[in-house]
C-alpha cells in the first residue's frame, strides 16, 4: 500500500529505550527515531548513504572528521562507509528522521550500533 499512518507503523525498540519507527521501499528507507536524553550512538559506519533531519531535542554528531551540534531543522549528509556517531545533548528526547539508500533494516541498525 502507497500511504501510511505513522502511528500505524510499529514502533520498535532497538536497545537502551532507543525507538524506531520504519518505512520500507525497493530502494530506499526512512526510519523515524527517538533517543532518550543523553542517548550515545558510538561510533559505526555501513555501506548505506544517509540523510537525516533532526526533528527535537539537540544532539552532536560527528561525521568523519566533522563535528556539529545538530537542532531541530539541522539535516546531514553520511556517505557510504563513512565513521559516524551521534550522543544527545538535551535533557528531553530527540527524535530525527533517517533516510537510507540501499534500504536498511532495523536489525543491521541494532547491529552495527551495538558493535
Amino acid at each position: 500500500m502507497p500511504f501510511f499512518q505513522l502511528n500505524d507503523i510499529q514502533e520498535v525498540d532497538l536497545f537502551n529505550g532507543i525507538k524506531i519507527r520504519a518505512i520500507y521501499g525497493e530502494n530506499i528507507s526512512v526510519s523515524i527515531l527517538e533517543f532518550p536524553p543523553f542517548t550515545q550512538i558510538p561510533p559505526h559506519r555501513h555501506p548505506n548513504e544517509q540523510i537525516g533531519i533532526v526533528e527535537e531535542g539537540e544532539m552532536e554528531y560527528t561525521i568523519g572528521d566533522h563535528t556539529m551540534v545538530c537542532r531541530k531543522g539541522t539535516a546531514f549528509v553520511i556517505p557510504p562507509n563513512t565513521t559516524h556517531a551521534a550522543v544527545v545533548l538535551s535533557d528531553t528526547p530527540a527524535r530525527i528522521v533517517d533516510v537510507f539508500t540501499p534500504p536498511r533494516r532495523i536489525t543491521e541498525q541494532e547491529g552495527l550500533w551495538r558493535a
